[in-house]
């Protein structure tokens, strides 16, 4: 569920694509490339630094993302999510997520298969990284391809100040575009 309490000035809209549709077109044009991820699993990396950085989309140090400042319990909770830290000179960590399916089939979905991963985002990136999780780099022709299908798939939700969104998380990928501030989008994650 979002809330906009204070719309940008300029840009900042939700993209919003239904990700089977991802999956349909991936699997057209990469039949062997997605099975050959899909079994293999994808490992994500992300540096997370030790306070918020307001610079960054993520935000978060790793004080904030764990919920506390005791590095032992930062690693028990990350365990119980299922990743490794790796403290850093300075006082960040890397997290390790191993490995994660490319895409999933949810209940109450027709048995469709969503494309439920953060590949595009994580690869190649300065604080992030999405690998197979036999240490092979995935093709950039495949994280490219992805990219643009995901963009000519998706809808722009531009907000306005009151507007409510509801959306199935596990069924639609959504983002954020760049805007001028100030902008106040809130989230509130349901199971």
């Amino acid at each position: 569920m979002f809330f906009c309490e204070i719309p940008p000035p300029e840009g900042g809209q939700t993209p919003l694509v239904p990700s089977f549709r991802v999956t349909e077109r991936m699997l057209e044009e990469f039949p062997e490339a997605v099975e050959e991820v899909e079994a293999k699993g994808v490992n994500y990396t992300l540096t997370a630094l030790s306070t918020n950085d307001t610079s960054s989309i993520r935000g978060k140090g790793w004080e904030d993302a764990f919920g506390t400042p005791d590095k032992a319990e930062a690693e028990r909770r990350a365990k119980a999510l299922g990743m490794d830290l790796e403290w850093l000179p300075g006082g960040g960590v890397k997290t390790v997520f191993y490995p994660q399916a490319l895409t999933k089939v949810y209940d109450g979905r027709k048995g469709r298969r969503m494309w439920f991963n953060a590949v595009v985002g994580m690869h190649g990136k300065e604080t992030s990284s999405a690998m197979l999780a036999d240490g092979t780099e995935i093709p950039e022709t495949f994280v490219k391809r992805c990219e643009q299908i995901i963009e000519e798939e998706s809808i722009q939700f531009k907000w306005e100040k009151g507007d409510v969104l509801f959306l199935d998380n596990m069924a639609v990928l959504h983002g954020r575009r760049t805007s001028l501030p100030p902008r106040k989008v809130l989230v509130a994650i349901c199971k």
